[in-house]
């Protein structure tokens, strides 16, 4: 059984009690744009509707976010140009075209009552602006994506909503959905033959709000919400949601929900600091679990690795043997069925389930696709996503010029890494392109 989950951003380095800590936006953390003629819009508009950003920060699962000290927000790391003294912010303002990326910072103290260590606390969030034409589509979860788990009795849940996003809104016209958990193959679909489903740890609502039975094997459904138990989940849930339109097109996204207060803690200890230097060397990544205070013997256990972009996407880890340096893009069309080219071939071409992550010129684009058939050696072909990776077309001339690398894995297991007991997992600068986040999932059939 997957006893716990770690992210590399949650590790504290000091003497103080575990923390944990988190980020969440009330409407996500994407914004649509669209320009044409003199009409100007934004999905979800800010200005009309803010976005709240609050902090959480538990310690040993209770959440001290509202007594931390020397609290405040800013847009870059020891700024406080966007607030003091709160717990949260609103961002009424639609983020600029200009910077389509804003990230937001959040620092406070924590001091420990019995020991009176003093714990720094920050953490980031990032929001994304996508310009698009008139056909731009994005799936957007949002919701209550963190859980307290209760002392006794009835167990506290969380309530997760899919809204595909257009430029006019959000459409619920004839929009059916399929949820998944982690690792998002078939037989992890949320539907009415998963164990999650059948022993009610998730249930699931209409666009109308109202419960509903669970939806067949393999099935599309009206569940636009799905409500999470918070023993459905191990420390961190990874999910994923699909939405199908009118017209039959899938839209997907990947999003996680945190349970605080369960007995495994999970770690992820990095060799020489987080921070690589212009992408350059190696860091070797060792998991650790605690529980009730103490380091848990890891021998028998098996963990499962996962890597997201800077923008909170889904990613891989470069493959060194088929790609032990970049490809430069020479062209590309514009279409998630399309294909890119590239000026220097492979020695082999990859196959269908295959991903490659390209990152455009002025390394500002970042995205990993999925490969589709008929690739060659020298040009290859994306399309649309099966297993949770981009489904946002590359806009023209976006990544000539840029670079290519094939990442590890297909299919169903595209992007994922495993290793067992203590041994680390070696992450590289490549892998990294200006930040990323780091998953891994403990896995103990006889953890209890």
């Amino acid at each position: 059984m997957i006893v716990c989950t770690a992210q590399l951003t949650l590790f504290d380095q000091n003497d103080a009690p575990n923390i944990d800590k988190s980020i969440t936006a009330s409407l996500g953390t994407s914004q649509l744009y669209r320009s044409e003629d003199a009409t100007t819009t934004y999905t979800p508009n800010y200005a009309s509707t803010p976005n709240v950003i609050r902090a959480h920060v538990f310690v040993n699962g209770v959440d001290v976010t509202d007594i931390l000290s020397g609290r405040k927000w800013g847009t870059s790391q020891g700024a406080s140009d966007l607030g003091t003294n709160v717990s949260q912010i609103s961002k009424n303002t639609n983020l600029a075209t200009g910077s389509p990326h804003m990230t937001i910072y959040f620092e406070g103290d924590y001091t420990d009552p019995a020991t009176m260590l003093v714990s720094h606390i920050t953490d980031s969030i990032s929001l994304v602006l996508v310009r698009e034409g008139s056909n731009a589509v994005f799936v957007l979860a949002k919701g209550q994506m963190v859980i307290v788990k209760a002392a006794d009795g009835t167990k506290n849940t969380a309530e997760v909503t899919c809204d595909l996003m257009r430029v006019t809104g959000v459409d619920d016209t004839g929009v059916t959905y399929k949820w998944f958990k982690s690792p998002y193959t078939a037989a992890d679909q949320l539907d009415a033959n998963h164990p999650d489903v059948i022993s009610e740890k998730i249930i699931f609502k209409t666009t109308s709000g109202f419960g509903t039975v669970p939806p067949a094997d393999g099935t599309w459904a009206d569940v636009k919400s799905i409500v999470i138990r918070e023993d459905a989940i191990q420390e961190i849930g990874l999910f994923q949601v699909q939405a199908k339109d009118a017209d039959g097109k899938i839209y997907s996204t990947i999003f996680t929900v945190v349970d605080y207060s369960d007995p495994y803690d999970g770690k992820i200890i990095p060799s020489n600091g987080q921070v690589f230097v212009n992408g350059v060397g190696v860091k070797d990544c060792t998991p650790e679990i605690w529980r009730s205070g103490s380091l848990v013997d890891i021998s028998g256990y098996t963990f499962y690795w996962w890597i997201y972009d800077k923008n909170g996407k889904k990613s891989g880890f470069i493959d060194t043997a088929r790609t032990p340096t970049a490809k430069t893009i020479s062209a590309h069309t514009a279409s998630i069925t399309g294909y890119f080219d590239i000026s220097v071939a492979l020695a082999a071409a990859p196959s269908a389930g295959d991903i490659i992550r390209v990152i455009s010129a002025d390394r500002l684009s970042v995205a990993t696709y999925e490969v589709g058939p008929n690739s060659t050696t020298s040009r290859i072909y994306i399309r649309s996503p099966l297993n949770g990776f981009s489904s946002v077309a590359p806009t023209s001339n976006q990544y000539v010029n840029g670079k290519l690398w094939l990442c590890n894995g297909n299919g169903a297991a595209a992007g994922k890494k495993t290793t067992t007991g203590t041994t680390p997992l070696a992450v590289t600068g490549d892998d990294v392109d200006g930040q990323c986040r780091l998953v891994c999932e403990a896995d103990n059939p006889l953890a209890s």
